[in-house]
C-alpha cells in the first residue's frame, strides 16, 4: 500500500490520543513567488492519532496514512452526495414535472445525508486511521 506522510508538531497527547498540527501545502505554497500570487494554498490541519506511545507537546513527528483513505473520504464527502442530488433531481422532476420543486428536493436530500454521516461519525472516523512516529525513529 502506498503511504502519504506529513511532518507535524504535537499539540497535545491525552489518553492514547495525540493531536498533531500539520501544514498542508499545495505545490504553489512552496514557490518563491507565492507572495505576489493569489493561487498559493497553505492550510493548517489538526489530526487526531490513536497511539500507544506518549508524545510531548512541541515534538516533531511524522503522520502517515494510506493514500486510499483520500479516495474513500472523497467518496463520502463529494461523490455520493453529488449522486444523491442528481438522482433526486431526476426522480423528483419525473414525478412532479416542476423544475423549482425538483431543485429544492434535490438540495434538501443533503440534510438527512449529512445528519446520518454525523451520527455515524464514530464508526466512520474509526475507518480512517493514521500512524505516528517520531522524526528521529
Amino acid at each position: 500500500m502506498k503511504q502519504t506522510e506529513h511532518e507535524g508538531i504535537v499539540v497535545q497527547s491525552l489518553n492514547n490520543i495525540t493531536t498533531v498540527r500539520i501544514v498542508n501545502q499545495s505545490a504553489c505554497a512552496s514557490c518563491d513567488a507565492k507572495g505576489a500570487c493569489t493561487a498559493s494554498d497553505m492550510q493548517e490541519k489538526m489530526i487526531e492519532v490513536v497511539s500507544d506511545k506518549s508524545y510531548k507537546p512541541g515534538q516533531h513527528v511524522i503522520v502517515t496514512g494510506n493514500k486510499e483513505l483520500g479516495l474513500k473520504a472523497a467518496w463520502w464527502a463529494y461523490a455520493l452526495p453529488a449522486i444523491l442530488v442528481i438522482a433526486t433531481l431526476i426522480i423528483s422532476f419525473y414525478v412532479t414535472r416542476q423544475e423549482n420543486l425538483s431543485g429544492v428536493f434535490s438540495l434538501l436530500v443533503l440534510i438527512p445525508y449529512f445528519v446520518i454521516i454525523r451520527l455515524l461519525n464514530k464508526y466512520i472516523s474509526g475507518t480512517f486511521s493514521f500512524q505516528i512516529k517520531s522524526i528521529n525513529e
